[in-house]
């Protein structure tokens, strides 16, 4: 879990996140409340399911299938990616995001000594392109530069997160079929900018063809 510290900024809802343009005074967009982020409980189990099948909801809508079959299909992968995840990454932290004291969400972060493993991370629809996706990602970043960690992930090549990756300082550091890896290295703790790196490949979860950051689901 984040040191309190590292979650405070920008976290009040009273302005836009610096990633995303000011509301201007036609803009629909939604204020912010307080994001907070709680460890994930059986009781959130629902939630979490609901996070992942929101993500995946353009994919159903081109099967044809009706909704029980979408159901039981989006079942058994939830399922398969929970058990690879715990298999392949048993110390890896689950969180429920919150804003404003609603579940938003769910973040999925594996630590180690050298960096910050971004496995997860997504929200529900209601709280997309609100800024929190990239509040999350600088709170990572600042406690990586803090640890002179790397931050990292894997993200589909064409996943239109890619380009909201590179606008916070991420860069392709090594890249397969389907994945590619991104990481982040603290040069200061001013983010947004071009990065640079060299690091060793760290192959992607793949738990049924999932991939591992629903990142297209945030910010």
């Amino acid at each position: 879990m984040f040191e309190q510290g590292f979650l405070t900024p920008n976290f009040d809802g009273r302005r836009p996140d610096v990633s995303d343009p000011a509301p201007g005074p036609h803009s629909t967009a939604k204020s912010v409340g307080p994001i907070s982020l709680a460890p994930a409980e059986a009781s959130d189990e629902a939630v979490l399911y609901q996070t992942f099948a929101s993500t995946r909801a353009e994919e159903m809508a081109l099967t044809g299938w009706n909704v029980d079959q979408q159901e039981a299909f989006l079942r058994m992968q939830y399922e398969a990616q929970r058990r690879s995840y715990r298999n392949d990454l048993p110390d890896a932290e689950y969180s429920v995001i919150r804003c404003d004291g609603t579940a938003a969400g769910r973040l999925i972060l594996d630590r180690t000594p050298e960096e910050i493993h971004v496995v997860d991370i997504a929200l529900l629809p209601d709280f997309r392109g609100r800024g929190i996706g990239s509040t999350l990602m600088k709170a990572i970043m600042e406690e990586a530069a803090h640890s002179a960690k790397t931050v990292d992930l894997h993200v589909e090549r064409f996943n239109p997160a890619l380009r909201w990756y590179e606008s916070l300082g991420f860069s392709v550091v090594d890249s397969g079929p389907i994945y590619l890896k991104m990481a982040w290295r603290p040069g200061s703790l001013a983010f947004g900018g071009p990065n640079r790196m060299a690091s060793e490949s760290r192959p992607a979860i793949d738990a049924t063809g999932n991939g591992e950051a629903y990142v297209n689901s945030t910010d």
